[in-house]
């Protein structure tokens, strides 16, 4: 009887992404093939429909913080991206194959085809997929920022910058915690602003940044 037995490849499966092998501007970035990444527990991979690009994205690229965050190369930019669940981890409740969620991984790995999350919400169906991809860091940063203002239903607010990523998450969820906002912004965004639930008000001489001691500011 033959009791030997024959080692079996396992073949890796790859995806396409894009991808830096060394420190650099955007010329470094190469599609290319890379291995398909798999959650862990408490995580879930999704098929990736859009992937948002943050300032963080390209200092991690150029080298300008691999002092305080190194990466491995080579290296798949991006942090926050939408699609599809295709692959769920050990542990993981609330979520099933084919839902439509967006969110946030670890500091590289978006810009491919699949990418694994650590944190993520359904997506609102009145949402498209590249206004789920840019909601998931402004809203963590936003969150952030007003958490260490403490309680603010009943207080009266200043957002800086209101109509931007960070400062229109920011209105919005100082607004569903009870706080008045007042937002900062161009008059161009002001319709925008008052539909956030915020009191629009131009920048410049007069305006509400040279804020008496009860009016709390959050600078986005």
């Amino acid at each position: 009887m033959n009791t030997s037995f024959r080692p079996v490849k396992v073949r890796q499966t790859t995806m396409r992404a894009a991808r830096f092998h060394d420190y650099g501007g955007a010329e470094n970035l190469v599609i290319e093939q890379a291995p398909d990444p798999h959650p862990g527990p408490g995580e879930i991979r999704v098929r990736v429909a859009a992937a948002s690009v943050n300032p963080i994205d390209w200092k991690l690229r150029a080298g300008a913080l691999r002092q305080l965050i190194p990466v491995e190369l080579p290296a798949i930019p991006g942090r926050d991206g939408a699609g599809v669940v295709d692959e769920i981890g050990d542990g993981v409740q609330g979520v099933s194959i084919g839902d439509r969620v967006f969110g946030l991984g670890g500091i590289t790995g978006a810009t491919a085809e699949l990418f694994v999350l650590s944190a993520w919400a359904h997506t609102p169906a009145t949402w498209n997929d590249e206004q789920a991809a840019g909601a998931g860091l402004a809203s963590v940063t936003a969150m952030r920022g007003l958490d260490a203002l403490g309680p603010l239903a009943g207080a009266p607010l200043l957002v800086e910058g209101a109509a931007g990523g960070v400062g229109s998450a920011a209105v919005e969820i100082a607004v569903a915690r009870g706080a008045t906002v007042i937002g900062t912004a161009s008059e161009r965004n002001h319709e925008f602003l008052t539909g956030l639930g915020a009191v629009p008000t131009t920048y410049g001489p007069g305006s509400p940044s040279a804020s008496p001691p009860s009016l709390r500011t959050a600078s986005t």
